[in-house]
């Protein structure tokens, strides 16, 4: 019976990944449409949407993305289409293994089976990492190959560990910081296992990787690294001015408030707010991630709410004995160092993509507290009782997540997602041969993508467009779509101006709906799933003959 779990466990996850991929979480990204867009073009041409020949940094919208998810989407694309299903497979194939080797590392770690069991469960139903499974998103891909290289190199297979470690800081901007420093902490807490002189080709072999990484830092290849950063305020350190005029005003010297309040106090207070939100109850067992993207649910923990006791249990073993424990010491260190990338982004925190290197570390950690209160539990009561609580609370816990994330995901988290795109493009293929111009407004969020991805738009003519789209670059730009305006074949990205976009000839408007008159009729009005309105696509001809 013992050799069925892990099979199980197994299973449970590929249902909670699989099922309705192509539809749930509700909407297509504009990162998730350029990931499956680059794969179908270097599928097509060996070069990427820009025409750069196998590239190690994706250009995409000018945000620099790593290549290791658009490589490992080339086959599912080569087999399955370009679609939002071949797209978002490999998240959910490389989450699926993300189980296993959390089971794999969990058990070389500790030595223990039924915890390794344990933390597979619980990575298997996370709230956390089934969302991110569902999605194509990079931060996914670092579980898995961070759980292999560690198992990797607690089982002296240092050379396969350097390989994956190596792959881990070409999935993610994050993963690049935190890489170097897990592998820092199982040298200090496994230094007896591992000789830097026996094992050179080993270090060479990720130092290749780390080398080629930093070459790309250097030469741009992580401005949008860059651009999230608290190091680059949005508002120009007006903060710090502000702060320190108010000081001022309200009596204190120019020279004593310049102490408290400068860039190196600034970075303190952003560092040490941020970084205490992913380690907040709120984050981890209640309100959850700040916001909707990446299919994550806002108002529900990234883990169940039942967890929290086995990690306050766990914390109070760690307390007691864990410091004579280096393999629970490092547990921990992961822990500490994964929320370090995110800490150093702007933003409110609470972001379920940028802490994501905290698993399976976390599941981990909960793993064994719910296991010490099972044992705890079954000195004062009947094991069958222990049993059948866990096992209803668990089941309720998964019922009431997969319900959220069939039926609120959709009606609360499609704007985040940026539902609609799909329908509209649909819509655009039906009529686009009626019109001479398509005119896409640029708050449709990088539309470009969506032209290239639904429309399966040759290659080979998408790269003929995009050295005119360079123009961003030359302007002081951060991202294509802040370009006044930029095309496609006969489709148009900019502002619409309706009073002078509706006069043109076959033209075709597709925007949102704050960018039209007031009294049209649509061709067709594209509408979330509570009912409010999307995506407009107007023909102002159409209009003209209807009235």
């Amino acid at each position: 019976m013992g050799k069925i779990w892990l099979p199980l466990i197994l299973l449970l996850g590929i249902s909670l990944r699989v099922f309705g991929l192509n539809n749930h979480p509700t909407g297509f990204t504009p990162d998730e449409a350029s990931f499956g867009y680059d794969a179908y073009s270097i599928l097509k041409t060996g070069k990427d949407q820009w025409g750069e020949t196998l590239p190690l940094t994706l250009r995409s919208f000018g945000d620099s993305k790593l290549p290791l998810y658009t490589y490992l989407t080339i086959p599912s694309v080569a087999i399955f289409g370009l679609n939002e299903f071949a797209t978002r497979l490999p998240s959910a194939i490389i989450g699926i293994l993300a189980i296993w080797a959390t089971y794999l590392m969990t058990k070389e770690l500790f030595k223990d089976r039924r915890l390794a069991l344990a933390a597979g469960f619980l990575l298997a139903v996370s709230p956390w990492h089934v969302a991110l499974s569902r999605a194509a998103i990079e931060a996914n891909l670092t579980v898995f190959f961070m759980s292999m290289g560690v198992w990797a190199f607690l089982s002296k297979k240092y050379f396969i560990s350097a390989l994956f470690f190596g792959l881990n800081i070409f999935s993610y901007h994050s993963s690049r910081l935190v890489t170097p420093l897990i592998i820092f902490g199982l040298v200090i807490f496994e230094k007896e296992k591992f000789n830097f002189k026996k094992h050179l080709a080993s270090a060479l072999a990720f130092g290749v990787f780390f080398a080629v990484a930093i070459w790309q830092v250097l030469n741009g290849g992580s401005s949008r690294a860059a651009d999230v950063t608290i190091f680059n305020p949005t508002d120009k350190w007006m903060a710090v001015y502000d702060k320190r005029y108010e000081a001022v005003f309200d009596g204190m010297s120019s020279s004593v408030a310049r102490i408290f309040s400068n860039k190196i106090t600034y970075f303190f207070d952003q560092i040490t707010n941020s970084y205490s939100t992913y380690l907040s109850p709120q984050f981890l067992f209640t309100l959850g991630p700040a916001e909707s993207t990446y299919g994550m649910l806002p108002g529900h923990g990234v883990l169940y709410l039942v967890e929290a006791l086995f990690v306050i249990v766990a914390l109070w073993r760690f307390a007691n004995t864990g410091w004579k424990n280096n393999r629970l010491l490092f547990v921990i260190f992961w822990i500490l160092v994964s929320i370090i990338p995110a800490s150093l982004t702007k933003g409110p925190g609470y972001a379920g993509n940028r802490a994501a290197i905290m698993m399976p570390a976390i599941q981990i950690l909960s793993a064994l507290g719910g296991l010490l209160l099972y044992d705890f539990l079954t000195k004062k009561l009947k094991k069958k009782l222990v049993v059948c609580l866990y096992s209803i609370t668990f089941l309720i816990s998964i019922i009431f997540f997969i319900q959220e994330y069939i039926y609120r995901q959709p009606r609360e988290g499609a704007e985040g997602m940026v539902y609609g795109r799909q329908e509209m493009m649909e819509e655009i293929k039906k009529i686009e041969k009626n019109y001479d111009q398509i005119i896409l407004s640029r708050s449709l969020s990088e539309p470009q993508i969506y032209v290239g991805f639904y429309m399966s738009y040759d290659p080979t003519s998408y790269q003929k467009e995009t050295p005119d789209w360079l123009r961003y670059q030359v302007e002081g730009k951060s991202f294509l779509d802040q370009l006044g305006e930029y095309h496609l074949g006969k489709f148009i990205f900019k502002n619409i101006s309706f009073n002078e976009d509706s006069k043109i000839p076959k033209v075709l408007l597709v925007g949102k709906p704050s960018e039209f008159a007031d009294k049209i009729t649509p061709l067709k009005v594209i509408t979330y799933k509570n009912q409010n309105p999307a995506i407009i696509i107007y023909d102002p001809s159409a209009d003209v003959k209807t009235n």
